[in-house]
C-alpha cells in the first residue's frame, strides 16, 4: 500500500465519516425481530469501522516503521554533506594542484631563465674583472714606469740645476740699505771679503751679484755667481773668519737638496748633514759618512750602506 493511499484512508477514517450502510430503518422495539436485525446491522457496521481503523493503524505503523528516525536523518544528511564536501574538496584540491603545478612550471621556467641570465652576468662580470685586472696591471706598470721616469727626470733636473750653481755662494747677514744698488752692493761685499778673508775679489771674477728673496722680516742673502771654482774655494775656506765677523758663507743649494738636508736632520740615526760638491751627505751616530739622493729612503740607504760595508762592497 502506498503512502498516498494510506494517508487518504487515514483521512477518511479519522474524520468521523461513517461507512456506507443500509438505509436507516425505523427504531425497533426490543420486543420485535426488526429491532434485532437492526442491532446486528449496527454492530456489523461498528465492527467494520473498527476493522478499517485497525487496518489503517497497522498500515500507518508499517509506514512509520519504514520511515527514518531523526538521528538516522541527521546521519544521512551528515553523510550526504560529508560526501558532497569531500567531492568538493577533491575537486578543489585537484584544481589547486593543477594551478600549483602550472605556477610551479612557470616559476621553474622563470628560475631557469634567471639562472641562465645570472650565469651570463657572472661570465660577463668575470670577463670584465679579468679585463680590469689586466688593464689595472698594465696601468700600474705604466704608472710605475712613469714614476720611475719622473723620478729620474727630477734627479737629473736637480743635478743639472745644482751643477749650474756649483760656483755660487751665498752670504748671509749683510745689512741692506734703502739706497742700495748693484754697484754699492758689490763694493760692500768686496770690502767685507777683503776684511775677513783677505780675498781680493775682482769684478772680473764675478758673473753676477744680487740679493735673493727670503722669509718676510729677514735680511735677504747676497748671491754671488763666480766665474770659476778656484775663487769659490778660496772664499769658502774662510767660513770661520766670516762667521766670527757676524756673516755666514753657504753654498747655493737647490730646493730639493735643501729639503733632503732638512729631512736628514730629522732622522734619529743621522747626527749631521751637509752639501758638498754637488751632492748631499749625512753622518750617522755610528760615525758613518753616507751620500744621499733626493728620493732615497734614509733608513733603507743606511741599512744598504752597512750591508755593503759588511760584505766588502763599496758604497755608491
Amino acid at each position: 500500500m502506498s503512502n498516498n493511499t494510506t494517508k487518504k484512508q487515514l483521512k477518511l477514517n479519522f474524520t468521523g465519516e461513517k461507512p456506507q450502510t443500509k438505509p436507516a430503518v425505523k427504531k425497533y422495539r426490543p420486543d420485535t425481530s426488526d429491532n434485532s436485525n437492526s442491532s446486528m446491522d449496527e454492530l456489523n457496521s461498528i465492527h467494520m469501522q473498527l476493522q478499517a481503523m485497525t487496518d489503517g493503524i497497522s498500515s500507518l505503523r508499517e509506514d512509520l516503521k519504514s520511515m527514518l528516525r531523526k538521528d538516522e536523518v541527521e546521519q544521512l544528511i551528515t553523510n550526504t554533506v560529508t560526501s558532497v564536501m569531500h567531492k568538493i574538496e577533491q575537486n578543489m584540491n585537484k584544481k589547486i594542484d593543477q594551478l600549483v603545478n602550472e605556477k610551479y612550471k612557470e616559476m621553474q621556467a622563470t628560475i631557469e631563465s634567471l639562472d641562465f641570465e645570472n650565469k651570463s652576468l657572472k661570465d660577463t662580470l668575470q670577463k670584465l674583472e679579468n679585463n680590469n685586472k689586466t688593464n689595472l696591471k698594465s696601468l700600474q706598470e705604466q704608472i710605475d714606469k712613469t714614476d720611475e721616469i719622473s723620478r729620474t727626470a727630477s734627479k737629473k733636473a736637480n743635478y743639472n740645476e745644482q751643477y749650474s750653481r756649483k760656483n755660487n755662494i751665498k752670504i748671509l747677514n749683510i745689512p741692506e740699505n734703502r739706497d742700495e744698488n748693484d754697484e754699492s752692493l758689490a763694493k760692500t761685499v768686496i770690502g767685507i771679503l777683503k776684511t775677513h778673508t783677505e780675498v781680493d775679489l775682482q769684478p772680473i771674477d764675478t758673473v753676477a751679484m744680487h740679493r735673493i728673496p727670503t722669509k718676510k722680516g729677514q735680511t735677504r742673502p747676497v748671491l754671488i755667481k763666480l766665474r770659476n771654482n778656484s775663487v769659490k774655494s778660496a772664499i769658502m775656506r774662510k767660513r770661520a773668519p766670516m762667521k766670527n765677523g757676524g756673516y755666514k758663507l753657504v753654498d747655493d743649494v737647490t730646493k730639493p737638496n735643501q729639503g733632503l738636508i732638512n729631512r736628514l736632520h730629522l732622522h734619529p740615526d743621522i747626527e749631521s748633514a751637509w752639501y758638498f760638491n754637488g751632492a748631499v751627505y749625512g753622518q750617522t751616530v755610528a760615525d758613518e759618512r753616507i751620500k744621499f739622493d733626493i728620493y732615497d729612503n734614509v733608513s733603507g740607504v743606511i741599512e744598504d750602506f752597512r750591508q755593503y760595508r759588511h760584505n766588502g762592497t763599496q758604497n755608491r
